[in-house]
């Protein structure tokens, strides 16, 4: 097994699921590119804090996961080629959902307005 860090897109919706020990676990497909012609695909399941975050994504979102990954192949059911692709154990995730929540407005400073939302207009006064 090899300690990785893959980043891709989700291929399709994770699906969330409670195991035998009545612990959530969500499984997912992420599509990695490898710089050839067609992405590998990377299975991954995940538990705990990464399993509810990654659950809360669909089909298309970016995410970046960290995890124990191993190699894996199988039959594609249309073709009957024998693809190859890995599997991941997920110990986190980081998407840009992640990345909002965790950005706070900067304090207020003098002769600065600050929108509705927390940003900064950035309609400063340039005297050139």
């Amino acid at each position: 097994m090899l300690d990785a860090i893959c980043s891709g897109k989700l291929i399709q919706n994770p699906i969330s699921r409670i195991g035998a020990s009545g612990k959530p676990f969500t499984n997912f497909l992420l599509s990695v590119g490898i710089g050839e012609d067609q992405p590998i695909v990377v299975s991954g399941i995940a538990f705990g804090d990464a399993s509810e975050k990654i659950s809360r994504l669909t089909k298309g979102n970016p995410v970046s996961v960290i995890g124990s990954l191993k190699p894996s192949s199988w039959s594609d059911k249309a073709t009957g080629e024998t693809r190859h692709g890995f599997n991941i154990t997920v110990n986190n995730s980081l998407s840009p959902y992640d990345i909002q929540k965790r950005r706070k407005p900067k304090p207020d400073v003098p002769g600065h307005t600050v929108n509705d939302d927390g940003s900064h207009p950035f309609n400063d006064d340039l005297n050139f």
